[in-house]
């Protein structure tokens, strides 16, 4: 019997192909664990890599909601199997941290972190902004609600 995110990979790619198209052939994944987690949108995986999360940016250490997105993205990734999906055209970042779309557990962790108000999005092409419709709605969701850095109001309970 397959798990549940099993289940959803399936679903997972299938979004991918329709939504990355532009970028499909020249994407990639790789299935791996969660070392730990930096900060909001940055973690380290076996092998000695950080991977940066495309497309959106969180509170650095020492503003507001630094503590709550961490915390967050902890909560969805850490000690777990995750998906990290590159888009080839843009694998590293100026500091040589790994760039990717991560998803956990069927979670889209970019979007869902978003979705709760804990970050902007950061629409940096070449690959930064293939998600940018989802993006741009989620986060419109979060400010519409209040949540997080729009107003203060935290999403669910972590620690």
């Amino acid at each position: 019997m397959k798990s549940v995110a099993g289940r959803l990979k399936p679903l997972l790619a299938f979004f991918l192909i329709l939504f990355a198209a532009p970028c499909l052939s020249e994407a990639s994944e790789k299935d791996t664990y969660v070392k730990y987690v930096i900060d909001g949108d940055t973690i380290a995986i076996p092998g000695g890599d950080t991977v940066r999360y495309l497309g959106i940016d969180t509170p650095e250490r020492g503003e507001p909601f630094y503590r709550e997105a961490k915390y967050r993205n902890r909560s969805f990734v850490k000690g777990k199997k995750v998906t990290l999906v590159f888009c080839d055209k843009e694998r590293l970042d100026k500091y040589g941290r790994l760039l990717a779309w991560v998803y956990a557990d069927g979670v889209f962790v970019n979007e869902a972190l978003l979705k709760e108000g804990l970050a902007r999005k950061l629409l940096i092409p070449p690959c930064g902004t293939m998600f940018a419709d989802e993006f741009k709605a989620a986060e419109d969701s979060a400010r519409a609600e209040g949540l997080g850095i729009w107003g203060g109001k935290t999403g669910p309970a972590v620690r």
